[in-house]
């Protein structure tokens, strides 16, 4: 299949996947520019085309992917009825877009910065699922809590984790980046420690950027590096998926800021 303009692909996905998953009923959603019902649920296209257009030689392989980890997180209705002390350590926090907290629908989350939020999801095998309003108001927690244990389970995952530092030619560090592909990448822009951990290398505050969900980019917070490093991270944003933002942030002693 070449590379496929958007009507194409919903087509092709609608084809496929009622030819290799028969019990699966899909069809077009209906009042939703490029997404499909899949037993009755919405289910975007945005992120499998983007990954589809970075490997257009496998687009039938990933739909396979991506239609089997959905039905794996519909299969994860026992965790619906499951109490907080008995999943809280596999709660992560993540980093979205706002428009993104509106197509999910109600998902616990509370603001980070204009136009992100943070959300709490429940880390599985091999798929990420949102923590909803419901399963949330059972637990009789607050967000407070949610949020610290969140982040306790992402201080935790990322404690063995090295960055990759790029040098200039007098052998200063002028970024570092952070990538496992663990899906909390991006995420990792929460750490408490972060600040402490790199403003020795790039100074304070630095430049970050998490332009999708699978890379965290800090930098030093100078216009000539920022210029340059921004440039990456809006062709990032536009063209690979899970994105979050094309905007430079500030990373201070105080928190996470914008970059004016």
């Amino acid at each position: 299949m070449s590379e496929p303009n958007r009507h194409q692909f919903i087509d092709h996905v609608v084809s496929h996947v009622k030819a290799k998953f028969p019990l699966v009923e899909i069809a077009q959603a209906q009042g939703q520019l490029f997404a499909v019902s899949i037993n009755g649920s919405v289910a975007s296209l945005e992120n499998l085309y983007r990954i589809i257009l970075l490997q257009p030689d496998r687009v039938d392989r990933h739909i396979d992917r991506w239609m089997v980890e959905l039905l794996r997180a519909a299969e994860g209705s026992p965790d619906l009825a499951a109490q907080f002390k008995q999943i809280k350590s596999r709660i992560m926090p993540m980093v979205l877009p706002e428009q993104s907290i509106d197509r999910e629908g109600a998902m616990v989350s509370q603001s980070l910065l204009p136009g992100l939020r943070i959300v709490y999801a429940l880390d599985n095998d091999r798929t990420i699922a949102y923590i909803a309003q419901p399963m949330f108001e059972s637990w009789k927690v607050s967000l407070e809590e949610l949020h610290k244990t969140a982040i306790a389970n992402l201080v935790g995952r990322s404690q063995e984790i090295g960055g990759q530092a790029a040098q200039d030619e007098d052998g200063m560090v002028n970024l570092v980046i952070l990538q496992t592909l663990d899906g909390y990448d991006a995420s990792r822009i929460l750490l408490p420690a972060l600040h402490e951990r790199l403003k020795r290398l790039l100074g304070t505050p630095f430049a970050a950027g998490i332009p999708n969900r699978d890379i965290l980019l800090c930098f030093r917070n100078d216009d000539e590096m920022v210029h340059r490093i921004e440039k990456q991270i809006a062709t990032d944003y536009r063209e690979m998926p899970h994105q979050i933002s094309d905007k430079v942030f500030l990373v201070t002693a105080d928190g996470i800021a914008p970059r004016e």
